[in-house]
């Protein structure tokens, strides 16, 4: 599976209005994630600055922004989507290993 990262950059306002809207924006979110189209999703930072949200799909990523509702009420101000290329780790789409190592399983065996 290919991995797409989708960008929010948030107001400063954000956290402030954030509450009116966060039912709706996490009913759409768990919808997404039921579906299987988004595998992970949060803001960044302490406060909150921005915020990644890991889709499978360039597509469901757009679908998602258009409907969600920080975007659509101005919380987030800014997004875009990007291709993520995974090499490590369980879930990496492409995993590269360096030259002559073995995984766990091979050692293992």
């Amino acid at each position: 599976m290919a991995h797409v990262l989708l960008r929010y950059t948030l107001a400063p306002d954000y956290l402030a209005r954030r509450g009116a809207l966060r039912e709706a924006h996490l009913a759409l979110a768990w919808a997404a994630a039921d579906a299987g189209t988004l595998l992970l999703g949060g803001a960044v930072g302490d406060p909150p600055e921005s915020a990644l949200l890991l889709f499978g799909d360039a597509d469901a990523a757009r679908t998602f922004a258009a409907q969600d509702p920080y975007v659509t009420n101005g919380l987030v101000t800014r997004w875009d989507v990007a291709p993520w290329a995974t090499v490590v780790g369980a879930e990496a789409a492409t995993p590269i290993r360096p030259a002559g190592s073995l995984r766990d399983e091979d050692r293992l065996a």
